[in-house]
């Protein structure tokens, strides 16, 4: 290669500009202030959605009944989101640890808060009682950034 720098680009090597490493250092604690000062501008997002997935399969056998569910939605899900959330149900089909196809029924909770580490508390004592209470090997939570919108009347 002849030593130029392609596209027509410069190259401003110490020893080429007169030596003066210094020169540049300015312009490099100014990028670097720069820089900083815009990694100061991501902000966590305002609301978020939690969906938790509760698998209705009792391992070992049988299946978390409707009666079984309601109860669990009112002495567990309600007393800590009063003020809303939504239930839908589904299912699920995945590789189990051993490789095999698995499927089962499932149910949906999600609810839309602003981010709270008390929040996080909540979902986490709801996912604790249901795996106790049914036996269950996990409760799958998924966390989405969302702007929300309301149209009222």
């Amino acid at each position: 290669m002849s030593g130029r720098v392609p596209f027509g680009l410069t190259s401003c090597k110490p020893r080429l500009c007169g030596g003066d490493v210094d020169a540049v250092a300015p312009l490099r604690m100014f990028l670097f202030v720069v820089l900083l000062a815009f990694a100061g501008c991501a902000t966590a997002p305002s609301m978020v959605s939690d969906r938790l997935f509760f698998g209705r399969a009792i391992p070992g056998g049988g299946e978390v009944t409707e009666a079984q569910w309601n109860s669990f939605v009112a002495d567990v899900i309600v007393p800590r989101f009063p003020e809303g959330f939504a239930l839908w149900r589904g299912s699920g089909h995945w590789k189990g640890d051993d490789g095999a196809a698995v499927s089962e029924q499932m149910c949906v909770l999600e609810t839309w808060h602003r981010p709270d580490p008390a929040v996080n508390a909540k979902l986490a004592e709801i996912a604790r009682t249901y795996r106790q209470r049914f036996n269950q090997d996990a409760v799958i939570l998924d966390r989405t950034p969302i702007e929300e919108t309301v149209w009222r009347r």
